[in-house]
């Protein structure tokens, strides 16, 4: 009996000495898993960013960050290019245009309407995709590209066809198929696609969970220097809270 007792004082005693040590390893591990969260909703976040369509991304207050998806990227013809028939090919820009051709890597599209042309989109008053300006196809335009007889080149024609506002001093267009939002609340935040203005979101996926706060911020940068978006998210789990933030480099020459 008396060993019983003795035993079990030491058992106490020895409890007390291990539950610091055990406790100590169980937060440092919510802490670390909650780390993982956050680098992975990040990490999904910076490519989606790195995607966007020059001067898309935009913050709609603090939780929200959206931005147009490139889908696909290249220079449209302004020149006449080879053979006799081929001046109708370029992009004109004095008249709605009905085809021309592009160059680079654009998947083929038959005759679909979910899908948007970007050129020289500046995201400001008059020249914003967001709000259906002159720079984008508008809502329900049929969009079909297919490989051109002059090689390297694809032929895109529209329907019915679009006038756009601006030329891009690049040349450069954009194919769109989604607008991405993430946005915080109810403790997770999602990833929304599947959607192109002015239509609302659906739901999303879930990227994460156990969120705390998040905050978003943009920085669009200059003719010299590329736009930045600053990513806060907190995360918190049974007492244990993790801060991290990121910064994202957003290429906006249009």
């Amino acid at each position: 009996m008396i060993v019983i007792v003795i035993a079990g004082i030491i058992a106490a005693g020895v409890s007390v000495f291990i539950r610091g040590p055990v406790e100590a390893w169980e937060a440092q591990h919510r802490r670390a898993e909650l780390v993982d969260a956050a680098e992975m909703a990040l990490r999904r976040m910076a490519r989606d960013v790195r995607r966007a369509v020059p001067n898309s991304v935009r913050i709609t207050g603090d939780d929200t960050l959206e931005m147009l998806n490139t889908l696909a990227g290249g220079r449209y013809r302004s020149s006449p290019g080879p053979g006799a028939a081929s001046a109708d090919k370029r992009l004109q820009f004095n008249q709605a245009d009905t085809a021309f051709n592009i160059q680079g890597p654009f998947p083929t599209i038959a005759s679909a309407d979910n899908y948007r042309l970007v050129v020289y989109n500046l995201g400001i008053p008059g020249a914003d995709a967001w709000t259906g300006d002159a720079v984008v196809t508008p809502p329900g335009t049929i969009i079909n590209i297919e490989a051109d007889d002059v090689p390297g080149e694809q032929a895109v024609t529209l329907a019915p066809g679009h006038q756009f506002a601006l030329q891009s001093p690049y040349r450069r267009i954009f194919l769109v198929d989604t607008a991405v939002r993430y946005s915080c609340g109810d403790g997770e935040m999602r990833r929304h696609v599947g959607y192109l203005p002015p239509d609302s979101p659906p739901p999303g996926a879930l990227v994460t969970e156990n969120v705390g706060g998040c905050a978003f911020s943009y920085s669009p940068g200059t003719a010299t220097r590329s736009g930045l978006v600053t990513a806060r998210i907190t995360l918190t789990d049974a007492g244990e809270t993790i801060t991290l933030l990121h910064q994202m480099h957003v290429d906006n020459a249009p």
